[in-house]
């Protein structure tokens, strides 16, 4: 089966989120950008700021190596990378649904219409990666010769 567009686009999407995050955290890595200066002052923890820091930044690459792996999944039509991407449009939409509060509640309306188009987008993409004609196009393909199985439409997937 041919990739869907909107499967294509998604990865697209994920593989320019992970470049963008890989170099911001080889930069974070190198020293030659900082915390502060990415996101604003963060509050001081004292002895543990050093150890804090390190961990965001491995944290931040690995997050990029896994947005890297899904978008590649995603273009070879790997059902664990669609399974991958729709949990992490959910943790996206819980995050934009976050940033949306508190630009709320700090009167910032540029700042909470982006949070709301980011969310918006992670809802799409959670929602369009469950449709059962995309779920499909991750199924493998049937072996040559044989009868097409009917579809099965229970299964811890089948809901959305």
């Amino acid at each position: 089966m041919q990739r869907p567009r909107g499967v294509t686009l998604l990865a697209i999407l994920a593989l320019v989120v992970a470049g963008s995050n890989l170099f911001t955290g080889a930069m974070l890595v190198t020293g030659n950008l900082t915390f502060d200066q990415l996101f604003g002052p963060i509050p001081d923890l004292g002895e543990m700021q050093e150890k804090f820091e390190h961990f965001m930044k491995f944290t931040f690459l690995m997050a990029s190596v896994v947005i890297l792996c899904t978008g590649l999944g995603l273009l070879g039509l790997r059902n664990w990378a669609r399974i991958t991407m729709r949990v992490l449009a959910v943790l996206s939409l819980l995050g934009a649904l976050i940033s949306m509060g508190q630009a709320f509640m700090d009167k910032q309306a540029g700042r909470f219409l982006f949070s709301a188009i980011l969310g918006g987008v992670y809802y799409w993409a959670f929602h369009y990666l469950g449709l059962k004609p995309i779920r499909a196009a991750f199924l493998p393909p049937p072996p040559t010769g044989s009868a097409v199985p009917p579809s099965d439409s229970s299964g811890p997937d089948s809901a959305g």
